[in-house]
């Protein structure tokens, strides 16, 4: 794709056809102010890769794949902040936005225990389970995602899937409340 002219329709399209989608993968994780700059990364970054666009129906998880890695860069660079401020005497403990999406479409008290049971599962573990139930991707594009294979997603879904009814069992057992 050399011709400018291809390359802006292309992107054009693409921009049209998924930027809601990835603005709601971008707020899930991050919230809603943060989750417009990361849309906004995500497709600056596909504007400058454009020749790397599939062509094959694959542009979404194309995109949630960059997404998934800005997403991942803010959140190193918000633990870093973090621990910087720590060392300096400063802020301590940085809240996440007060517009958490899962808060408000999540009411009923059994769904509130599976997120905080889904909260205390690794990143790794919380992300599959997002991308499989929240985007509601496959696993062929879950895999393109995170740089995997099927299999592999398949089996660090089933993993997630355990981990969490455990963490879940283990919390309501207990009578944590939420």
């Amino acid at each position: 794709m050399t011709d400018g002219i291809d390359a802006e329709k292309v992107f054009r399209q693409c921009y049209e056809k998924h930027y809601r989608d990835v603005l709601a993968y971008c707020r899930r994780r991050v919230g809603a102010s943060d989750g417009e700059d990361a849309a906004a990364e995500v497709f600056a970054v596909a504007w400058r890769r454009i020749d790397d666009l599939p062509d094959d129906g694959k542009a979404k998880a194309w995109l949630f794949g960059i997404a998934y890695r800005v997403i991942g860069h803010r959140w190193r660079s918000l633990r870093r902040y973090s621990r910087l401020t720590q060392r300096v005497g400063g802020i301590t403990d940085i809240a996440p936005g007060s517009e958490d999406p899962e808060t408000i479409v999540v009411q009923r008290a059994q769904d509130r225990r599976v997120r905080e049971a889904a909260r205390r599962l690794r990143l790794a573990d919380q992300e599959i389970l997002r991308l499989a139930g929240w985007e509601e991707l496959p696993h062929a594009d879950i895999a393109e995602v995170l740089g995997i294979s099927v299999a592999a997603v398949d089996q660090r879904f089933h993993r997630a899937k355990k981990r969490l009814a455990r963490e879940y069992d283990r919390m309501t057992s207990k009578g944590v409340a939420t």
